[in-house]
């Protein structure tokens, strides 16, 4: 992720604020097609961000594999419908794929959306943005937390998993191997996570989070002029979608 880039430099929420009035239209959106054309776009600002890559990695990992699941399941087993072919003893139903469509494009546009979002932004340049705004140090520090569980712990089982091959344990092989090592792969994960819990709280005092004083930042970012223009225009963009959704019910 490059700095460089212009997209990439914005303001967190700036960016945040995109991404939103993205979520927005395109859950708004009434069809499969103004749907893919938000997903399209999205697609076209994580090329312009120079993160496309890693963002179809992560669509493709995630909301990706949700929309497959989606497409078989209502495609497959949607209650009625016609038929359009047939698999053994299951029908293809042209409602359910229409469905399934919509409300896939509709998952992948809401997700790509905060996908996009976090492969631009860092997790604490984004609190950090949230803290000098609305929230407070605490709920700061609670959000922050949360976004960084998931990598935390993934690396965390990584070197558990690597320990435990140090001893001895086969650690690859089928599922049955795999399911036999994951009791003696969760308990460590689970005691160092509540043993970092403490740690954590008392390097915070240690620091004076608790002592109500407005904290002060060593790292700090700022709203630029362009981001003040990036707002306006993204609120054009968002006040036109939305007239254009209002204008369409109404015809």
């Amino acid at each position: 992720m490059k700095q460089e880039n212009k997209i990439v430099a914005l303001y967190p929420l700036t960016k945040f604020y995109l991404a939103i009035v993205l979520v927005v239209l395109d859950i708004i959106m009434p069809g499969i097609l103004s749907k893919l054309v938000i997903f399209v776009i999205i697609n076209i600002i994580a090329a312009m961000s120079g993160v496309w890559k890693i963002f179809i990695r992560r669509v493709k990992n995630s909301v990706g594999l949700l929309f497959l699941i989606l497409l078989f399941i209502q495609t497959f087993f949607y209650p009625k419908g016609e038929v359009i072919f047939s698999v053994w003893i299951f029908n293809a139903k042209l409602e359910g794929l229409l469905f399934a469509l919509k409300l896939g494009f509709t998952l992948m546009g809401a997700g790509g959306s905060l996908i996009w979002l976090f492969s631009v932004t860092q997790e604490k340049d984004f609190v950090l943005a949230l803290e000098k705004s609305v929230m407070s140090a605490k709920a700061s520090y609670v959000v922050l937390s949360t976004l960084q569980m998931v990598p935390v712990l993934k690396k965390k089982s990584q070197t558990i998993m690597n320990a435990q091959k140090a001893r001895g344990v086969e650690t690859e092989g089928n599922l049955f191997v795999r399911a036999k090592v994951f009791v003696p792969t969760i308990i460590p994960l689970v005691l160092s996570s509540i043993a970092g819990i403490e740690e954590r709280a008392l390097t915070l005092e240690a620091r004076g989070f608790s002592s109500g004083i407005k904290p002060t930042h060593l790292y700090d970012i700022e709203k630029t002029e362009s981001d003040k223009k990036v707002v306006i225009l993204i609120t054009i963009f968002g006040v036109l979608g939305i007239a254009g959704r209002v204008a369409l019910w109404l015809i």
